[in-house]
């Protein structure tokens, strides 16, 4: 479940911002830039990560792990940064913490707004925006499965911008081969579903 502290402030900021309309819009050479850059981003996690394994080049870089992870989660961040887009809704110039924001917007827009959490403080939520659209396209009776995928993939999403910090801010501390492999299953996943969202909002 989502951290009622993230929910709460997810809430706060872009009802705010929502109804003093601090959006900007995005170009379509924005919107192609982000699109682009989650999918780079991604395969070059996947090409360290089997330059790694496959090969004896990496052997002596102590950092090569760090930036899998970093790929990993800046795959997901631009990923989420499209879907905004797409939504006609780009941060604006000078936004403080992008990252967070950027985490805090993904909830609100696709997992809060159009749910229980929307307005009232629920400890469990039954659809949300995502799930209805993936329930759709999959034809489901029942959106809980994919309502708990919406769930853990935000979940992954703060656990991952949380992860590239702590490995890129933190140089002591050496990602290991595993923690990298996870990163890119979990991009790979968020990938994914917001792909399938996407199909779904056109079809």
């Amino acid at each position: 479940m989502l951290e009622q502290e993230d929910i709460e402030q997810a809430k706060k900021l872009f009802k705010e911002w929502d109804n003093n309309q601090k959006w900007s819009s995005p170009t379509s050479a924005f919107l192609e830039h982000s699109r682009k850059k989650a999918k780079d981003s991604l395969a070059l996690a996947v090409y360290l990560l089997d330059k790694l394994e496959q090969t004896k080049e990496l052997e002596d870089n102590n950092t090569v792990t760090i930036w899998i992870v970093a790929s990993s989660y800046y795959s997901m961040f631009f990923e989420v940064e499209y879907l905004l887009g797409l939504d006609n809704k780009k941060l604006p110039e000078g936004t403080k913490d992008t990252h967070k924001t950027i985490y805090l917007a993904f909830i609100y827009y696709y997992v809060i707004k159009g749910s229980e959490l929307e307005q009232k403080r629920y400890d469990h939520i039954t659809t949300s925006r995502m799930s209805k659209a993936l329930a759709m396209f999959k034809e489901m009776q029942n959106e809980a499965l994919e309502l708990q995928r919406v769930q853990k993939s935000s979940k992954d999403l703060k656990a991952q911008r949380e992860q590239r910090h702590a490995f890129t801010y933190q140089m002591n501390r050496a990602a290991e081969i595993s923690e990298a492999k996870k990163s890119i299953a979990k991009a790979a996943e968020f990938r994914q579903l917001i792909e399938e969202y996407i199909i779904a909002r056109e079809s």
